[in-house]
C-alpha cells in the first residue's frame, strides 16, 4: 500500500471516529433537551451560572476574611499576653519570687479562651501555673505538638492539652543579660476558632445550596415565560397569511429550517408580482441560532445578482416572521425533471444546462466587494435539487443556505458534514478545508447524473459517505455510454478527479472547455429549445409549478 493511501485511510478513520462521536453526542444532547430547555434559556442559563459563580466567589472571600479576622484576633491576643507575661515575670524568675509569679499568672485567668498559663525556669521546672496542682513539676510539652510559626521571638505551636482540648501555645523565652533564665507559655483554646470555622463552612455550603435552589426556581420561571413567548410567536407566525407586502398563497416546500410559499407582492397602488417567500419555520421563529443562519443565507444570497442565480428581492423580520423574498421560478428543479424522465437527458440538453450552471457558479466564485477583494464564496451544496429550470428555459442556482464566504461567519461545528452526502467532494468527506474545487467536483457528479439518470453515490449515513467517497473510483462515463463523445467524457471525469489539484482549478476553465466542445460537436440546443422541452414535458400534463 502506498504511503499516500495509508495517510488517506488514517484521515478517513479519524474523520469517521470524530463524526461518530459527534453524532452520538448530538443524539444524547437531543434526548436530554427534548423539551428545548437549553435552547430556550441559553442566555438565562449563562447569566444564572455567572451570578452563581460570582456569589460563590464573593461568599468564599467573605468566609475567608471572616476566618482570617478570627484567626488574627486569637493570634494577636496570644502574642500580646505571652509578651506581657514574659516582661512582668522576668525579675521574679531571677529572684525566684514564687508568690509574685503566681500573682502574675492568676491575673491571666480572665483572658478569653485561656486554657492555661505557665512560667518555667531554664530547666523547664514549673514555677507558676494556672493549675496549682502542677506546681514544682516538670513542664510536659503539648500532645502532638507542632511548631507553626515564630513572630517577634514568640514561638507558636499547636497541639492538645492533657484533657484533649485543641490549643495554640505561645512560648516566649525570658532573657536576662543575654542569658535565658526561663520561659513562659500562654495556651489558648482553639475550640471557638474551630467552631467559627465549622459555622462558616455551614453557612457557606448553605448559601451555595440556597443559591442553586433560587437560581433553579428562577430558571424554571424564566423557562415558563420563554415557552409561553415561543408558543405565541410560533402561533402568530403559523397563522400569518401575509408578511408585510407579501400575500402568502400556497406552501410549496418545507425544509429543516424554513418553508417556501408561492406569494404575491402587493403594492399599495395595486401593483402585483408573483414571488417565492422563504419563511423560517414557526417553531424556530424564536431560536437565535437558526435566525442567525437564516439571516446569513439571505445576506449572502443578496450579494449575488446574476441571470443564472435565483435573485433575492428582500429579507428581514416583520411581526416575528423572518423571511426571504426571492424571484419565483415557474418550473422544476433538475432532480424532479430527472425523476419524471426516469432516464438521463440527451448530451446536447445536458451540456447546455451545465454551461448555464457554470455561468452562475463562476460568478459566485469570483464575486468581489467594492474594494476589489474576493468574497471567496463556495456553495457547498451543488446538487440537482438546487438547480432550477423554468418553463421559459432559464437555468438558475438556488439555496446558498450552507455556502461559505470570507465576509460571513461560519456556523459549522466540528464533526458536522455540510452538504448532501451524495454530492460531497473527497475533501469535504475528510473534513479538510475546501474551496471552489469542491463545487466543481459536485458539479461533475450532477453532470454525470444528468447524462445517465442515475446517482453516482448512494449512502445511508455520513459514516458510509466518509468511508466510500475518498477511496471509490468512478467508472468513466463512456464505459456505460459508448456513444458519448470522448471530449464530453474527458470533461466530466476531470471534474471528478479525487485529487483536487488534478481537477479544473476554476469554473471558467470548465466553462471554456465545455463551450469549445459544444462548438466542435455543433450543438445548437438553446434557451428556446429548453423552454419548449419543459412546456411539452410538464405543462401539458397539468403539473403545478414548483420551486424548491
Amino acid at each position: 500500500m502506498l504511503v499516500s493511501d495509508i495517510a488517506t485511510m488514517t484521515v478517513v478513520k479519524v474523520r469517521e471516529v470524530s463524526t461518530s462521536v459527534f453524532t452520538k453526542f448530538s443524539r444524547n444532547m437531543k434526548s436530554i433537551t427534548k423539551i428545548g430547555f437549553i435552547d430556550r434559556n441559553r442566555r438565562a442559563i449563562v447569566i444564572c451560572l455567572a451570578i452563581w459563580l460570582a456569589a460563590n466567589i464573593a461568599g468564599y472571600f467573605v468566609n475567608h476574611f471572616a476566618l482570617a479576622r478570627m484567626n488574627d484576633a486569637l493570634y494577636q491576643q496570644g502574642l500580646s499576653e505571652a509578651q506581657n507575661l514574659a516582661t512582668k515575670s522576668a525579675p521574679y524568675v531571677l529572684e525566684k519570687d514564687i508568690l509574685s509569679l503566681n500573682i502574675a499568672v492568676r491575673k491571666l485567668q480572665g483572658v478569653k479562651d485561656l486554657k492555661f498559663a505557665v512560667i518555667m525556669d531554664h530547666k523547664n521546672n514549673i514555677l507558676a501555673h494556672t493549675d496549682t496542682d502542677l506546681m514544682n513539676q516538670t513542664y510536659a510539652p503539648l500532645q502532638n505538638e507542632k511548631s507553626i510559626h515564630t513572630i517577634d521571638g514568640i514561638s507558636i505551636k499547636t497541639g492538645f492539652s492533657p484533657d484533649k482540648t485543641d490549643v495554640i501555645g505561645f512560648f516566649k523565652n525570658i532573657i536576662f543579660s543575654d542569658v535565658e533564665i526561663g520561659r513562659v507559655c500562654v495556651a489558648l483554646s482553639a475550640a471557638n476558632l474551630n467552631q467559627g470555622l465549622n459555622q462558616a463552612r455551614f453557612f457557606y455550603l448553605s448559601g451555595v445550596i440556597l443559591s442553586i435552589i433560587l437560581l433553579s426556581v428562577a430558571l424554571v420561571w424564566l423557562d415558563h415565560r420563554a415557552k409561553a413567548k415561543a408558543l405565541k410567536i410560533s402561533q402568530d407566525v403559523k397563522s400569518m397569511q401575509r408578511i408585510g407586502p407579501y400575500l402568502l398563497q400556497q406552501k410549496v416546500a418545507r425544509g429543516g429550517m424554513a418553508e417556501l410559499f408561492l406569494a404575491d407582492y402587493v403594492r399599495r397602488d395595486g401593483f402585483r408580482r408573483k414571488v417565492a417567500v422563504k419563511r423560517i419555520l414557526p417553531h424556530l421563529a424564536g431560536n437565535k441560532d437558526f435566525i442567525k443562519m437564516f439571516t446569513r443565507e439571505a445576506r449572502l444570497a443578496a450579494l449575488l445578482q446574476h441571470p443564472n442565480i435565483v435573485q433575492i428581492f428582500d429579507y428581514g423580520k416583520i411581526e416575528n416572521a423572518y423571511f426571504i423574498a426571492m424571484e419565483y421560478i415557474d418550473g422544476k428543479n433538475l432532480e424532479e425533471l430527472l425523476s419524471a424522465m426516469n432516464q438521463g437527458l440527451t448530451v446536447e440538453q445536458t451540456v447546455f444546462i451545465i454551461l448555464q450552471i457554470c455561468k452562475g457558479l463562476d460568478y459566485s466564485h469570483t464575486k468581489r466587494d467594492e474594494k476589489g477583494k474576493a468574497f471567496n464564496i463556495v456553495h457547498r451544496d451543488i446538487s440537482p435539487q438546487n438547480m432550477l429550470i423554468s418553463y421559459q428555459g432559464e437555468v438558475k442556482i438556488s439555496d446558498f443556505g450552507i455556502s461559505k464566504a470570507r465576509s460571513e461567519p461560519s456556523f459549522t461545528q466540528a464533526g458536522v458534514i455540510k452538504g448532501k452526502l451524495a454530492y460531497l467532494s473527497p475533501e469535504q468527506a475528510l473534513g479538510e478545508s475546501i474551496d471552489q474545487r469542491a463545487d466543481i467536483y459536485a458539479l461533475g457528479l450532477v453532470f454525470y447524473e444528468t447524462l445517465t439518470g442515475k446517482r453516482v453515490y448512494k449512502f445511508s449515513s455520513d459514516i458510509e459517505a466518509i468511508r466510500t467517497i475518498p477511496k471509490k473510483d468512478i467508472d468513466p462515463l463512456i464505459k456505460s455510454m459508448p456513444d458519448l463523445p470522448e471530449e464530453v467524457n474527458r470533461i466530466v471525469m476531470k471534474c471528478l478527479e479525487k485529487d483536487k489539484d488534478s481537477r479544473y482549478q476554476d469554473v471558467s476553465a470548465l466553462y471554456n472547455d465545455l463551450l469549445a466542445c459544444k462548438k466542435e460537436l455543433k450543438f445548437t440546443f438553446d434557451t428556446a429549445d429548453l423552454a419548449d422541452f419543459m412546456s411539452k414535458r410538464f405543462k401539458k400534463n397539468g403539473n403545478s409549478p414548483e420551486q424548491t
